[in-house]
């Protein structure tokens, strides 16, 4: 495990972390994760030790803090409501524009989770938007969000993602708050919680860490394809991760001084790829897809800022052609374990790669 930096015990840029992937035979076959949705006349199942949730109504909406059973294996929670945050998020950039005369910002902390089996699922699938007075879905329009809750993240089953919503709200709107949700599109109806204000005490919808029992992507994670195994994601790709992930958090920010530190508990983590094309006319290889998910079942962030020895994937390649560079993702230090999981070809299910 990857133990945190300090002043006298910086890490050496070309230091390898200890970042363990289950062992495998070089040669093995590759291993895949299902990246299409599920079938939506499939009842869903959910993991085993899933939470439970309630379900409310218009009328009757699930209670604040209370977790909530949106359908499609989704939880939401509300975790806390800023009735007027105008000066929040105002401060969370320059050129956020003031609501409009008579409204305010009002901003909703929830947690979503996902326990269903077919795994990753987008953060961004189910319908999560607030009702007002009116009864009709409020103007998000705010800006940038403080802490803001990232719906465009993949979620394993297991993920919790945390953070803010914004909606444009009257003062009526606020008295009468509620959050709706959706996670199975093929339901009549979703599920109303109660956001006209904060939760005298709240415990946060827990993760459930490391991949789960049952969950489409666990054997893909448990047994990832070894490091410098080339392997055909579709559409004329193939992919190579050539060497073990180190951490390059010190090389990072010595090369740009305009860079942003990671976060507390987080460090930038690289690794050398390389993205070969073999197909019709030309390619850049941003048309592979390349994300990570470490035990916390959420999709690990890639802003590093500018890093050294990038890889450059907007490069035109023609048959024959190749790019080879580093891509970074910003890793917890408490929990470095993680795997790339990467495609091209949206038929085709992703490929599940080991970092060491």
């Amino acid at each position: 495990m990857v133990t945190p930096a300090t002043s006298d015990d910086a890490p050496d840029d070309t230091t390898e972390p200890t970042l363990t992937t289950p062992a495998t035979e070089p040669g093995a076959e590759t291993t895949t994760l299902a990246t299409d949705f599920p079938d939506p006349f499939d009842e869903v199942e959910e993991v085993a030790g899933s939470p439970e949730g309630a379900t409310g109504t218009r009328d009757a909406p699930v209670p604040p803090g209370v977790v909530a059973d949106i359908g499609g294996g989704w939880r939401l929670q509300v975790l806390d409501v800023v009735a007027d945050a105008s000066a929040a998020v105002a401060a969370a950039s320059e050129f956020n524009e003031p609501p409009p005369a008579g409204s305010t910002f009002t901003l909703v902390k929830v947690a979503l989770g996902y326990f269903g089996v077919e795994d990753p699922q987008s953060g961004f699938q189910p319908t999560i938007t607030g009702v007002g007075a009116s009864s009709s879905e409020l103007d998000t329009s705010c800006g940038t969000v403080p802490d803001e809750v990232d719906l465009f993240t993949d979620v394993f089953a297991g993920g919790v993602l945390v953070g803010n919503l914004c909606f444009v709200t009257t003062p009526d709107d606020v008295a009468a708050l509620q959050v709706y949700g959706l996670g199975d599109f093929f339901a009549e109806e979703g599920v109303f919680l109660d956001a006209t204000s904060a939760p005298s005490a709240a415990t946060t919808l827990a993760t459930m860490e490391g991949p789960q029992p049952g969950a489409a992507s666990t054997a893909g994670r448990l047994a990832p394809t070894p490091l410098a195994t080339p392997v055909d994601l579709g559409e004329g790709w193939t992919m190579t991760v050539t060497g073990p992930a180190r951490d390059i958090t010190d090389a990072t920010m010595a090369y740009n001084d305009f860079n942003e530190p990671p976060p507390d508990g987080y460090r930038f983590i690289g690794l050398d790829v390389v993205y070969a094309f073999d197909g019709a006319g030309s390619s850049a290889a941003y048309s592979v897809t390349t994300k990570a998910v470490g035990d916390a079942n959420i999709e690990l962030a890639q802003d590093c800022g500018d890093f050294p020895d990038a890889a450059d994937t907007f490069i035109d390649l023609f048959a024959g052609g190749s790019t080879t560079g580093t891509i970074c993702f910003v890793v917890p230090v408490d929990a470095p374990q993680f795997v790339l999981y990467a495609w091209s070809d949206f038929t085709v299910p992703a490929t599940v790669f080991a970092i060491s």
